[in-house]
């Protein structure tokens, strides 16, 4: 970070009236939601940014001038707040009871006509746009110790890459990122507004209202056999839209696979990352499992079919080995002569010999074809 970022966070803040502050509507944490007025961002902010314990803590010991706000001038000697969204918003509930019950906010404390004097006014620190900030928001919030969900994060780099021109590598060096989260990131993040402009998908449509698992697309769109199912090859992949036309339709299956979608009643069939972006991942390697993934078969099921029946048989009769020689170990303490449990061995043996002889007649089958 510049050392001129240092000194302005590092001196005494100014003090600036509750009034002239204003809640960011380009704040990371919601770019999955749409909001246009400061009533909507506080709403988002109250419901689903865990507002208690700040509000808490700022009734209780005050509002520290460490945990100053940072901002950028807007028109009339106003700012708006980009690093302290969720303090401001505390504050602005804590003194406004008709903004409590407009976010249907219960749980907040009262304060002290003492302590509502001194939030009128708080501290700030004034940068000059938000440009000069991205270095410390980079390395506070994206690989730092106050980490934004992972669509937040994306959408942070996406902005300090398009909108200030510094290059991918820059921001991974700056914000100390050793794993090339950056990257994918912002590839996730493009791929997410391409299917948004074409129509195809948006993230308010996601099944899971309260949660967006960002990280299971920009980790699927690591792989190579996902990259071939959307189409993206290296002319492509850098491009602000890096999926081909043609392949528009494949990027929105894969979002609903992956996300679900709340108007069409769809949930997601990749309900955890591991193991079921891998289990995708080897079903759209196959047309036939893809077929009835498409027509609205299970994961598993679809899976069962990627794997082809020489696998399925393979694995089935080393399951039913292991099983066996499980059941061989509790025959002497298990086993009290119960007629069931006899009858059900037998069963299980008849089914064994049942195999063997089927493959038994392949086998001699195939020998006389051959001769």
């Amino acid at each position: 970070m510049a050392e001129m970022d240092y000194a302005h966070i590092r001196g005494k803040p100014e003090q600036v009236a509750l009034p002239r502050l204003f809640l960011d509507d380009q704040n990371p944490r919601l770019s999955s939601h749409d909001v246009h007025t400061q009533d909507t961002i506080l709403y988002v902010l109250a419901r689903e940014m865990s507002l208690g314990e700040l509000a808490l803590s700022i009734a209780a010991n005050g509002f520290y001038e460490t945990e100053r706000l940072l901002v950028v001038p807007r028109e009339e000697d106003t700012y708006t707040v980009v690093e302290g969204n969720r303090r401001l918003a505390a504050v602005q509930l804590l003194l406004d009871e008709k903004k409590r019950q407009r976010t249907k906010i219960t749980d907040f404390p009262r304060i002290s006509d003492e302590l509502r004097r001194e939030l009128q006014a708080l501290p700030i620190s004034v940068f000059q746009d938000r440009k000069q900030l991205w270095p410390y928001l980079g390395f506070r919030h994206v690989n730092g110790p106050r980490d934004w969900d992972s669509f937040a994060k994306a959408q942070y780099i996406a902005d300090v890459h398009e909108k200030y021109g510094i290059p991918i590598e820059e921001i991974t060096e700056r914000i100390g990122d050793q794993f090339s989260t950056a990257n994918r990131m912002h590839l996730g993040y493009r791929l997410v507004k391409q299917a948004q402009d074409a129509g195809v998908f948006s993230p308010e449509d996601r099944y899971q209202a309260k949660r967006f698992s960002f990280s299971h697309l920009y980790i699927a769109a690591d792989y190579p056999a996902f990259r071939s199912f959307l189409g993206i090859t290296r002319s492509t992949i850098d491009r602000p839209n890096p999926v081909p036309r043609k392949s528009i339709p494949q990027l929105g299956e894969l979002l609903k696979w992956i996300y679900g979608s709340k108007k069409d009643s769809i949930s997601p069939v990749v309900q955890r990352q591991n193991p079921d972006l891998g289990k995708l991942r080897q079903i759209i390697n196959n047309e036939r499992a893809l077929y009835v993934l498409r027509q609205g078969e299970t994961l598993d099921r679809a899976l069962e079919i990627a794997r082809g029946d020489d696998r399925l048989l393979r694995d089935s009769l080393e399951k039913a080995k292991y099983d066996l020689r499980e059941a061989n170990k509790f025959v002497t303490l298990g086993y009290k002569g119960e007629r069931d449990l006899r009858d059900l061995a037998d069963e299980v043996s008849k089914l064994a010999l049942g195999v063997q002889q089927r493959m038994n007649d392949f086998d001699t089958s195939s020998t006389r074809q051959a001769g």
